[in-house]
């Protein structure tokens, strides 16, 4: 008591604690035992070997000493790191730097760091220790050294804003001595931690056009998903080069792949050419891809793809037998992003999610709420329902309903609805119930799904959720777009809500709908333009306009039978569904939208004759567009609305390539004939309802051809 006490570095230098309060402290190993040490270290060949060491002469280590033991100890055990960190004597290593931190060299102080971090070992004590020395010695690090510190800090997820300003600053400062190794590890670093600073970023940009050829894959995608995180913007000419090189460079891991495309995505760069490249290159490295590539790359083609890619599907084809082979071994997240990829992107492989939701259920309790009500909302949206997933979602869902954000819980419920899931009414009559105490947080979009789940579950599943939903929508009502009102409009008209009694609501959610139905038919009829080639640049941009004002892609199934009616468009003979979707090429299963022709019209005194023709959706750009008779307008595809970028086309959708097919063959014939008489009819079904620019294709059709009757149907 008040007595010596030996401190951290005598107890790891071999100090005894002697009788009366005396000390022993060996004397300090000399420099040619210094050197021996280092010998030894050095001279292991495994990480085994070097613990040997470090138990047996740890007491006469300096710090170089300890420095180069964690090094080499990491360096070769890397691919064993849980069997270095059980092992007895590592604790030992540890304890070890922990006390000669404050004598490291810079480079002995990088070193450390580096093993540490490649063996996921995050002593606290350790690491702030090392902060605080790195801090000091800023000045001394060389590139490399600035590099890996940082490095080190980002892999085990030490946020240390002093250290980073330090490092930060004195990388900049001598950026031009920076190779790209250290470039990219640097920049990586910052990035993982969140930590922005625009002039090092700028000049790391800078430096790596410079010396671009010098950049390896991995350099390079580190790199580029670096900037991409910290929303840096780095500007057409990096964004060119890096594309260029990319593309000219054959071999690449599966992480580079992956990285490289949630760049991609994250930046929202519609790249079709670019795209391709990397699903190709994927596609070649399949098999050795895990589950994680497999759900970025997904999620990414998902994201900032277009319905009907050329890319997309040849490399869906290939990374489902990857998903029926492997869902087993795949984390809940990587099964989450895989089915909202697919059902993102219309591709309703049921062998695929039969995989995913077996996988899913085997897991069902390491699933936090965001990446359930992924998968719910995949089913939902293809169409695939497994009760054994139902079953396990819904247990698992119950218990931590109270963790669902108002989001969650109103695509939960749509799920569930859209796949006729009832059969626990307490998980329904929960869920209802918090959605209700949380409606001021969802969005206009999330409201009107509840209110439509509801109109398909029925009230008494649901008690509250529509007056609370109405209530809402009262209050928020100028936040609510176009197509959110018209599905809450409908919902709550199917749900029979306010029936018997006066519901202002109601009147005004009715009224912007039959707003928009009367805007779209005159669109349709006195807006609609003449032929391109006739028409006036300024007539056409106007209809364009007008139709995109609307904010709708589609006009819902009842309102557009409705119009359909009032532009002529449901006249003569129609398509029996089960007929049409018996048609060889008639397909619901894949990404492509299908729709089925049959016409006779008479030219003059030519027949044409179509006794029936299947026609499937195919990309088109918006070059194409412009090449088409009739006006075609881009309304988005769930995207943001550039129709002059070269983005995905409408003319390519189902319905316009047939309609257009007619259109030629009878332009053909009529020249032939030299005639003007036109008669006979024409019905199409397609396989959803058709978009209002396909809507617009049909009512210049028939304007472009009065006697000729045109019967257009759906499924819903």
């Amino acid at each position: 008591h008040g007595g010596p006490e030996l401190t951290e570095e005598d107890v790891i230098n071999g100090a005894v604690l002697g009788p009366n309060g005396y000390v022993y402290r060996p004397p300090p190993p000399s420099q040619q035992l210094r050197i021996d040490m280092q010998v030894t270290v050095t001279g292991c060949s495994t990480w085994r070997e070097v613990l040997e060491v470090v138990d047996r002469d740890g007491d006469l280590f300096d710090f170089r000493n300890t420095s180069t033991a964690v090094h080499r100890v990491a360096r070769y055990g890397q691919e064993e790191t849980q069997a270095v960190l059980a092992h007895p004597v590592f604790p030992k290593l540890v304890m070890m730097l922990r006390a000669k931190v404050k004598f490291l060299t810079a480079r002995a102080l990088s070193d450390a760091a580096w093993g540490l971090a490649k063996l996921q070992c995050r002593d606290d004590v350790a690491f702030e220790r090392l902060a605080e020395r790195a801090k000091a010695l800023a000045g001394d690090l060389d590139p490399q050294g600035l590099a890996l510190t940082a490095w080190a800090f980002a892999t085990v997820g030490r946020q240390d804003q002093e250290l980073f300003a330090a490092l930060t600053k004195e990388s900049h400062r001598r950026m031009p001595e920076f190779g790209p190794q250290n470039i990219a590890n640097l920049v990586w670093a910052t990035a993982t931690l969140g930590f922005r600073c625009d002039p090092l970023h700028a000049a790391a940009v800078q430096a790596a056009l410079a010396n671009l050829d010098d950049f390896s894959a991995q350099n390079l995608t580190m790199l580029n998903w670096a900037l991409t995180k910290l929303a840096f913007p780095a500007g057409d000419a990096w964004r060119n080069a890096f594309r260029l090189k990319m593309m000219q460079l054959k071999e690449y891991a599966p992480s580079e792949l992956s990285m490289m495309a949630w760049a991609l995505a994250t930046r929202g760069d519609y790249d079709p050419e670019f795209m391709a490249y990397i699903a190709r290159r994927a596609m070649e490295l399949m098999r050795s891809f895990t589950g994680q590539h497999v759900a970025t790359i997904i999620w990414a083609l998902a994201t900032v793809s277009y319905k009907d890619d050329p890319c997309i599907d040849e490399f869906l084809s290939m990374a489902l037998g990857a998903i029926i082979a492997r869902a087993h071994e795949f984390q809940p997240l990587n099964l989450a992003l895989i089915s909202w990829g697919l059902a993102k992107m219309s591709y309703r492989a049921e062998v695929a999610f039969e995989a995913l939701c077996a996988a899913a259920t085997a897991q069902i309790d390491d699933f936090i709420p965001q990446n359930l009500v992924q998968i719910m909302w995949a089913c939902a949206t293809c169409g695939y329902r497994s009760d054994p997933f139902l079953i396990g979602a819904s247990r698992a869902a119950k218990r931590r309903f109270r963790d669902f954000s108002s989001q969650h819980l109103s695509n939960f419920i749509w799920a569930c609805a859209r796949l006729g899931w009832k059969d626990d009414p307490d998980l329904l009559q929960k869920f209802c119930a918090e959605a209700n105490g949380k409606m001021h947080e969802g969005s206009p979009q999330h409201l009107s799904n509840i209110a439509w789940a509801v109109s398909q579950l029925g009230k008494e599943l649901c008690p509250g959720c529509l007056p609370a939903v109405v209530a809402e929508t009262a209050r928020r009502l100028s936040e609510f777009d176009s197509p959110s009102l018209m599905m809450l409009s409908d919902s709550l008209f199917d749900a029979k809500y306010g029936e018997g009694r006066d519901e202002p609501l109601l009147d005004v959610l009715r009224a912007r709908v039959s707003d928009m139905g009367s805007e779209l038919l005159r669109i349709f009829t006195s807006g609609l333009p003449a032929r391109r080639g006739i028409a006036s640049p300024a007539q056409i941009a106007e209809y364009q306009q007008r139709l995109r004002a609307l904010g709708l892609v589609t006009f819902g199934y009842e309102h557009t039978h409705s119009l359909f009616s009032q532009l002529s468009l449901a006249e003569g003979q129609r398509w029996e569904p089960a007929e049409a979707s018996a048609m060889q090429g008639w397909t619901t299963n894949a990404r492509r939208s299908t729709c089925a022709r049959r016409h006779y019209v008479k030219v003059g005194s030519t027949m044409l004759q179509d006794p029936g023709s299947i026609f499937t959706s195919a990309f088109a750009s918006s070059a194409d567009d412009a090449r088409c008779d009739f006006v075609v307008t881009w309304l988005g595809h769930g995207k943001a609305d550039a129709p002059t970028t070269g983005r995905a086309s409408r003319v390519g959708d189902a319905e316009c390539r047939a309609i257009m097919d007619a259109h030629e063959m009878i332009t053909q014939a009529a020249q032939e004939q030299g005639t003007t008489d036109i008669r006979g009819s024409i019905s199409l079904h397609t396989s959803g309802v058709p978009c209002l620019s396909c809507v617009g294709i049909a009512a210049q059709f028939k304007r472009c051809y009065p006697n000729v009757a045109f019967c257009f149907t759906f499924a819903p």
